[in-house]
């Protein structure tokens, strides 16, 4: 008996069982060992969270306290820094396992979660300060976290998160996936997450890099602490002082991008995990041009804790942090409301419209009890002390490999489980191993724009906004915020200009090939004769090729007499003329 029997048998029982019935495998077209694979991608295109959080997390200094007579450069307060970051791995695993958990089991839904990165950096840098050198104690921001929690928990339950969601325009709804690829893709292109190909530049804000690390001049921010204290805070970015594209690791990182292409191209699931873990291996090994373990004191530190293999971190300096001193606090919870409202909205509705279960009215199965899951991992990040635990978007390379369950979430949780043991190997996988995998899943979520009516000036704008704006000020939240503000600006002129000046909006004429999907398939309904012409329009999508007998470039469109040709290639205004010719 082959393996590959074995496999098909073993998933045909599992289809049958108990655990098939539970993630609904029947319903979702969904196959355990399909799963497996979903789950080890998306664990292994997040698993940098385990490394990159604690250090975000205790640059806030955690509960650590500047000693009598000493600064936040103290020995006393650096040692404290290392003991709380370690805490952190645990932390991150813990929070980051039971929130899986809970949403493959609850929600069933294939999507993982973990601390958000924009989060944390905002919880760090913007609302507790580097070291605490903010205007917000620590406590009081792990406890606006929990307070935060508990409001969306509440919007969860009475399934107002979920109505407010569905607010969201057409154009926000069809372009947010998107979005979220190039929000992807850009963090797949930098350094701290990724491949190092684009870095910063003073005068053009970005520019290729691809520098090797002698050739790197760190930016860090000249604010008032700096100018007047000379305390500057140097930032994970940077810009080439020459050597462009002569990193190793960036060439490494590229190669198992090209990897993983070419593996997707022959349709094998496993592409994203061969991809990783074939930088991982190569980058572990010393004394290379590619190691993630360099002759520094920080490549050695790294080293230390890999070499331990197996080590279990206690988490009593970070856990039950809260304070009910809360005069602080109040603009940092404002905005960590919206903030994890839009991104985790956003994220949730995105991943959720990969997989094809949100309806035409934009409902998709259990969401209201998705929604309930990432208020209670919130609630959860805050008692150990850190950032708000939501969905993350790397789980569309799960999606991308074929999950369709919540067992995906569940494996996923299985793995940072394990992470709690092992997260000396873990937490050593480097960004340029799971870069290449962030940009291939962000250019295939980009599938979603062939919706958007581009022929509609108000639609393609809104949606072009709303996809920019989301790599570009590293938010999902502003992304939708400003392509709502586009869409209601343009929808109230409209407005006024119809009722007072009674002036109708034009709308351009344009062939029927670019009407999006949803309208085309209302067209279908309306006409079933229709059928034929949507097909052979779909075909000359997937070949990117024109119909037979129409000249692509050609704008006299009138030629054709075919009734079924006319709704191919007519306009839009001429669509009813030609079903009553059916």
């Amino acid at each position: 008996m082959t393996s590959t029997s074995m496999l098909q048998r073993m998933n045909e029982k599992i289809h049958k069982s108990f655990v098939g019935r539970l993630f609904q495998f029947e319903e979702r077209k969904a196959s355990f060992t399909t799963e497996f694979k979903a789950g080890c991608t998306t664990f292994l295109s997040m698993a940098y969270i385990l490394a990159v959080n604690p250090r975000i997390m205790a640059d806030s200094g955690g509960p650590c306290v500047v000693p009598d007579g000493g600064t936040i450069f103290s020995p006393e307060y650096e040692q404290c820094l290392v003991e709380i970051q370690q805490q952190y791995v645990t932390a991150t695993a813990l929070c980051s396992m039971m929130a899986c958990f809970l949403m493959g089991f609850l929600a069933n839904l294939p999507i993982a979660l973990s601390t958000g990165m924009g989060l944390n950096a905002f919880f760090t840098y913007s609302v507790v300060g580097f070291r605490g050198t903010g205007n917000v104690s620590y406590q009081a921001a792990v406890t606006a976290v929990l307070i935060e929690g508990f409001i969306f928990l509440f919007l969860g339950i009475v399934g107002a998160r979920y109505w407010l969601v569905k607010l969201i325009p057409e154009p926000i709804r069809i372009a947010t996936p998107a979005g979220i690829g190039a929000f992807l893709a850009h963090i797949g292109f930098q350094s701290a997450e990724g491949l190092g190909v684009v870095v910063a530049n003073i005068a053009t804000a970005v520019t290729l890099g691809a520098c090797p690390p002698e050739s790197r001049t760190p930016i860090v921010a000249y604010d008032e602490l700096c100018a007047t204290q000379g305390i500057c805070i140097p930032g994970s970015e940077y810009v080439c002082q020459g050597g462009v594209m002569t990193s190793a690791r960036t060439w490494l990182g590229l190669v198992g991008l090209f990897i993983t292409g070419v593996m997707l191209s022959y349709r094998r699931k496993s592409a994203f995990a061969v991809g990783i873990l074939f930088v991982t291996f190569i980058s572990w090994f010393r004394n290379t041009a590619v190691t993630y373990f360099p002759d520094t004191a920080e490549g050695d530190e790294r080293f230390a804790f890999f070499s331990k293999v197996v080590s279990i971190q206690p988490v009593n300096l970070i856990v039950g942090q809260f304070t009910n001193n809360l005069s602080d606090v109040t603009i940092a919870l404002i905005t960590m409301l919206y903030v994890d409202f839009l991104d985790a909205s956003g994220t949730l509705y995105g991943l959720a419209k990969s997989l094809e279960i949100v309806d035409s009215e934009g409902n998709f199965p259990r969401s209201r009890l998705a929604f309930s899951v990432d208020a209670v991992s919130a609630i959860i990040a805050s008692c150990f002390g850190m950032s708000p635990v939501t969905a993350y978007i790397e789980s569309a390379s799960g999606v991308e490999v074929g999950g369709r369950t919540g067992l995906t979430a569940v494996f996923v949780g299985f793995y940072f489980f394990l992470a709690v043991f092992f997260a000396p190997l873990l937490a050593s996988i480097p960004p340029w191993a799971t870069g290449g995998t962030l940009v291939i899943v962000g250019s295939l979520m980009f599938r979603s724009l062939v919706d958007i009516k581009w022929s509609d000036p108000p639609h393609a704008i809104t949606a072009f906004i709303t996809v920019m704006l989301m790599p570009l000020t590293y938010s999902i939240a502003y992304g939708l915020i400003g392509g709502m503000m586009v869409w209601f600006s343009m929808q109230a002129v409209f407005f006024v200009l119809k009722k007072v000046f009674k002036i109708e909006r034009y709308k351009a004429p344009h062939a029927f090939r670019e009407v999006g999907m949803h309208e085309m398939k209302d067209l279908i309904k309306e006409a079933p004769g229709l059928e034929i012409v949507a097909q052979s329009m779909i075909n000359q999508s997937n070949t990117r090729e024109p119909m037979a007998g129409i000249d692509a470039d050609s704008t006299d469109l009138t030629a054709h007499k075919d009734p079924q040709e006319d709704c191919a290639v007519g306009k839009q205004d001429d669509v009813e003329s030609a079903v009553e010719k059916i």
